[in-house]
């Protein structure tokens, strides 16, 4: 029996591992917090995971993706074709309102990238990929942003420009202002990933939503503040009457919201000297009122209009079943995070004055937009009704108000015309305005990198001298740089009682941070310290690890908020519920020598153990 010999071809077996061997494959991904952004094309090939994806997308992302690891991305695949010509991603996405699910499926690791995209090598025309960042609270803690150690300033930038986004996209998808802002969905936005920082919270998730005061983001609140308590503020007698004729018209009661604008509105704009015209947004909401400010892109500025002012209205307090503050922060997120907003939203954190107006009451809030949306109440619900004669004192203290309004309005027109256009968002919108301090009587100028706790309300910030090295910062103590007002221009408005405290910064960590890596005489060192203090006659008030710092084996006590001469330093009205305190300490209660001993025993107790 002979044996059958065959000669195979070099082709067939070229052919043969071209049918094994995948060739590298485009795939283009889109945005999800960013629909008007342009497709990015990031190349996967035989061996890549949906982990490896998530890398590339990130590293494709540049600044955007700065802060970010895999597991703060999710991916989704599209169930339908979406075109990659401009404008068709996000207009899908806008008929989906805003939601993922009806339109795409999420990858899960077990997925074959590389099913992901077209059996061909020429360039797909449809986008692949769909990327999408989670929100702080459904991330996989389990992954480190990238080089987290070595870069604190991107860490931090980056996940504030994160939330930003997070916080965009989500205010896109939400329901009207009018339905978010009552009750029983209110109480929902307050316990989500999302809150309005207006101070209220559901009982359910104590969570704080109080914020930093809101002038300190931009100095027209601070000057509305100053005015509206200053008595001796010239009101205009032209203002005053019509001040008058305003109360006038809210103390009646209309019969139905149209005829009380009617009746209403001429008034309100005689009073503060701005015309309120009506706008409807990109995504059909619409505010009662605005008070609108075209910007001429003249001299460099930005060619845009924006919203000095919005305002909400109801006939009565407490009908349409919400309350119409509340409904102006609503009306104020929705406006800022439309598409035609973005590049001044770039640019800045968005301050506009809120009004709300329900039947015979008024009251003025203002409203930022920082990597959360922070509204706070500038004045208590105002009577506007005529309730006894001889009132004049009570309408020229309402003028007042409408007077401030209007100058600070003014401010607030001058802030946004000197706004200049970019191509890359601006990360101090994130921070207070003030970048600057004196020293000897000249300016040093900052810029800010961090704050320096998680916390909704922190006023503690990490900044860099402008001209100082990467790593020269003033933050920490021990050397006390500045402490005056928070802004030192010849026309600042006063922040009082608020002051800027600027201090030297400290290479080190906290012992909060360093736990079981103290110094040996750690508890000699604090204890010489707190000695130093009770002898000088001075108590510190919040001796906790956080608040100690650990440089080149030195330790050091950091934020002095409560600390004071014995007798006169006080702790503050609201007391933090989850530390347990020393007997005796309460709020607005003295705080003792014998509550920091109290502390330091406990402090030595417990890293020595």
């Amino acid at each position: 029996m002979g044996i059958e010999s065959k000669v195979i071809s070099p082709h067939v077996i070229t052919e043969t591992l071209a049918r094994h061997t995948v060739s590298p494959m485009n795939l283009f991904i889109v945005d999800f917090l960013d629909p008007g952004a342009e497709p990015i094309k990031v190349t996967v090939q035989e061996g890549d995971d949906l982990t490896d994806l998530k890398e590339k997308i990130l590293a494709q992302w540049g600044s955007r993706g700065l802060g970010l690891a895999p597991g703060d991305l999710r991916l989704w695949k599209p169930n339908q074709r979406i075109p990659l010509t401009h404008g068709t991603w996000a207009n899908t996405l806008q008929g989906s309102g805003h939601k993922l699910e009806p339109i795409a499926t999420v990858l899960v690791l077990t997925d074959d990238v590389l099913e992901l995209g077209p059996r061909t090598t020429s360039k797909p025309g449809v986008v692949n990929v769909i990327a999408q960042v989670l929100p702080p609270r459904q991330r996989d803690v389990a992954s480190p942003p990238p080089n987290a150690d070595q870069s604190e300033e991107r860490d931090t930038i980056g996940t504030m420009n994160a939330r930003y986004r997070n916080l965009i996209q989500n205010a896109r998808g939400s329901k009207s202002p009018s339905q978010s802002a009552k009750s029983a969905n209110y109480r929902d936005v307050q316990r989500g990933d999302y809150p309005i920082y207006d101070g209220r919270y559901n009982p359910a998730h104590d969570i704080s939503t109080m914020a930093p005061p809101i002038q300190l983001y931009n100095p027209a609140f601070a000057r509305f503040i100053n005015d509206a308590a200053n008595p001796a503020l010239e009101i205009p007698d032209n203002v005053v009457l019509a001040t008058a004729d305003l109360m006038s018209k809210a103390s009646a009661i209309y019969e139905d919201e149209n005829t009380r604008k009617i009746r209403i509105r001429p008034a309100l704009k005689n009073a503060i000297s701005y015309g309120i015209t009506q706008m409807i947004s990109d995504d059909r909401t619409t505010p009662d009122g605005v008070i609108m400010w075209t910007m001429s892109g003249t001299d460099g500025s930005l060619n845009e209009a924006v919203a000095l002012l919005i305002e909400e209205e109801k006939r009565e307090l407490g009908e349409g079943g919400c309350d119409a503050s509340t409904q102006a922060s609503f009306s104020m997120l929705k406006y800022w995070v439309q598409s035609n907003n973005d590049a001044v939203r770039g640019r800045c954190c968005c301050p506009t004055f809120l009004i709300a107006f329900a039947g015979p009451w008024l009251a003025v809030l203002g409203a930022v937009l920082t990597d959360k949306c922070i509204v706070q109440r500038l004045t208590d619900f105002m009577w506007m009704g005529n309730g006894a004669v001889l009132n004049d004192g009570t309408c020229r203290r309402i003028a007042r108000v409408l007077y401030s309004l209007t100058r600070s309005l003014g401010h607030l027109r001058e802030y946004y015309v000197a706004l200049t256009p970019t191509n890359d968002p601006d990360p101090s919108r994130f921070f207070p305005y003030t970048k600057s301090f004196l020293s000897s009587g000249m300016p040093v100028h900052f810029e800010y990198v961090e704050a320096l706790e998680r916390d909704s309300g922190c006023v503690t910030f990490l900044c860099r001298t402008v001209e100082d090295t990467p790593r020269t910062v003033v933050a920490w103590p021990p050397e006390l740089l500045y402490c005056g007002s928070v802004d030192h221009s010849h026309d600042a408005p006063s922040y009082q009682p608020l002051k800027m405290i600027v201090m030297e910064y400290i290479d080190g960590k906290t012992a909060a941070q360093l736990q079981n890596n103290l110094p040996e005489d750690f508890a000699a060192q604090l204890s010489e310290i707190i000695s130093v203090l009770h002898t000088g006659g001075y108590v510190f008030g919040d001796l906790r690890l956080p608040n100690i710092m650990v440089a080149k084996k030195q330790v050091k006590l950091i934020d002095f908020d409560w600390a004071g001469k014995v007798g006169l330093a006080k702790y503050p009205i609201h007391l933090a519920r989850n530390i347990s305190w020393p007997m005796g300490v309460m709020a607005l209660g003295q705080i003792e020598k014998a509550h920091d001993l109290e502390m330091l025993r406990d402090l030595i107790t417990t890293t020595v153990a």
